[in-house]
């Protein structure tokens, strides 16, 4: 189950869906908070003490937002390890 800010229930009939969301992915933590009354996916770096990205959940498609959002964390991992390795070589 996904771990949520206090605030965030959804209310709705795809409750069990949003069971399916995973606590974390390679090590970044997953929320959902409801904004504006919007329930939205936010992911937060290991090394940071809160969920600095985010992006709305579609309730049609969950899983094209989990896949959007994982996506997203591969990609901010990539780019770590590529100015790892530039500053490696200065």
């Amino acid at each position: 189950m996904l771990v949520s800010e206090p605030e965030t229930e959804p209310s709705n009939s795809s409750d069990q869906e949003f069971q399916q969301i995973p606590a974390q992915y390679k090590g970044w933590r997953l929320t959902t908070k409801l904004i504006n009354g919007k329930l939205w996916l936010r992911w937060q770096h290991p090394q940071e003490s809160f969920a600095r990205f985010g992006c709305p959940i579609n309730q049609d498609d969950i899983t094209s937002t989990i896949n959007h959002v994982r996506f997203l964390i591969d990609l901010a991992i990539k780019l770590e390890e590529e100015t790892a390795k530039q500053r490696g070589k200065n």
